[in-house]
């Protein structure tokens, strides 16, 4: 994304909106994507105010008219996560009917999970330094607010996943004696695991080994 002369908007700013005449509700939307593309480049704590109101063209006083401080942007930065991971998982996930679909969907799709800012931000963010992964590990550090956020989510997304689980348990899809909350932590400790690992580790061909762990995973459920 282009800088822009935040002097030129010295007009819009007293309104805390952008000059094209977009919503509050836009502006709040571009500036937290604004704000995310900079984390991803910079990393949180190296990213100002002065930083994101130059990026989407306001000055930080407008930025205040949004959010109250880099902690209260970072809220609506897991808002926008949370909204999009939910829309893109329904999208990938909903045509599936049995649990090995699920699952095989799931694991195949981890590198998609792994570049999840792909996703939020529209574009390809492969050359950026800094991960979601750290940015969770540090806005939580600060905040216990935006900890609890993340754990909430996190929490979520696994008893959903265990609800599955336990439907294909009884209907004979699976192994009866399969501890359903269990499944569904090492399902996501493998999905979380690898992704981070691939950051680290390039021998790992993420997209092969996506459908390898499905191939393994299900075998050791299975009937």
């Amino acid at each position: 994304m282009p800088r822009r002369n935040a002097s030129r908007n010295a007009g819009a700013v007293a309104a805390g909106r952008r000059t094209h005449g977009g919503s509050a509700m836009g502006t709040r939307q571009d500036i937290a994507r604004a704000a995310l593309e900079l984390f991803l480049l910079k990393g949180y704590e190296n990213t100002s105010l002065n930083d994101i109101a130059d990026e989407v063209g306001l000055t930080k006083p407008a930025i205040y008219h949004h959010y109250e401080s880099k902690d209260a942007l970072f809220h609506e930065v897991l808002t926008l996560f949370f909204d999009g991971m939910k829309e893109w998982s329904a999208a990938r996930l909903r045509p599936c009917r049995t649990l090995e679909d699920l699952m095989r969907a799931m694991l195949t799709s981890i590198g998609r999970f792994r570049d999840v800012a792909n996703i939020l931000l529209e574009k390809d963010t492969a050359g950026t330094p800094y991960s979601f992964t750290e940015l969770f590990l540090t806005a939580s550090r600060r905040d216990p607010d935006i900890r609890r956020r993340i754990e909430e989510g996190f929490v979520d997304s696994r008893r959903l996943l265990s609800e599955r689980i336990r439907a294909a348990q009884e209907s004979g899809e699976i192994r009866g004696d399969i501890d359903c909350e269990v499944a569904a932590l090492e399902l996501h400790a493998v999905i979380e695991g690898v992704s981070l690992l691939s950051h680290m580790d390039h021998s790992i061909d993420i997209d092969t080994a996506g459908a390898r762990l499905f191939e393994n995973t299900w075998r050791m459920l299975s009937p």
